[in-house]
């Protein structure tokens, strides 16, 4: 949690030194932004992104996703699935024009996780036979759910045609921590020791709650 909490305060420091660095008044915005993600679309995901814009060249937004975790490793030993994976969070956005009709963009913003895994586990089961309490061994399934807190860095570049549609290509950085569970069967400590299977050279490259994301919004905007 201290990890997240030095994240924070740095993405804080550092977007208002650049408002403060920046002419904002110089520049202009959308006055909002509804796009779909269409690279969630690969892992058979749900999502949409909203931006309103709230100065000349910064605008304040909210993302969504609903998917199934079926790319997620870091629960392998743990569950056999996943029911639904529900992702979302709010950011501030900071535009830089480059060009005419084309924005190099800053997002970042605190984002969670609601994720409900499903297994099976042996144990006594309790039936009735003939008026009798009985019991048998055998496979029970289960339903768990974990909610993950954090917080993303977005660096993207965004092209506008015709003051109606956009296109925004981005990547970045994600940083999810464990906070709850409802399991009877995992601690929230033996649920964040999943992270330890996790291999191979480019999971050596930043830590392990630390995800990358990379991908690109298609949607509608509306200048002022």
């Amino acid at each position: 949690m201290k990890n997240l909490i030095s994240i924070l305060v740095f993405c804080l420091s550092a977007s208002q030194a650049q408002a403060q660095f920046f002419n904002i008044d110089s520049f202009k915005t959308r006055y909002w932004e509804l796009g779909w993600v269409a690279s969630d679309a690969l892992v058979g995901a749900f999502s949409a992104d909203l931006a309103i814009g709230i100065a000349d060249n910064q605008a304040i937004g909210l993302r969504t996703t609903l998917t199934q975790d079926y790319f997620n490793n870091d629960y392998r030993n743990f569950y056999l699935g996943s029911n639904y994976i529900y992702r979302g969070g709010i950011f501030h956005k900071i535009y830089f024009p480059s060009r005419r009709n084309r924005n190099v963009t800053l997002r970042h913003g605190p984002s969670f996780s609601l994720n409900e895994y499903y297994a099976q586990k042996e144990e006594w089961i309790e039936f009735n036979r003939f008026g009798n309490t009985q019991y048998r061994w055998g496979s029970v399934e289960f339903e768990d759910r974990n909610i993950q807190l954090g917080y993303e860095v977005i660096v993207g570049l965004q092209q506008n045609f015709n003051s109606i549609f956009f296109i925004e290509y981005y990547a970045g950085i994600r940083y999810l921590e464990l906070v709850s569970t409802n399991s009877s069967n995992y601690s929230v400590g033996e649920l964040k020791g999943a992270n330890e299977y996790r291999d191979g050279y480019l999971f050596d490259l930043y830590p392990s709650n630390t995800t990358i994301v990379v991908g690109f919004v298609l949607g509608f905007q509306k200048q002022p």
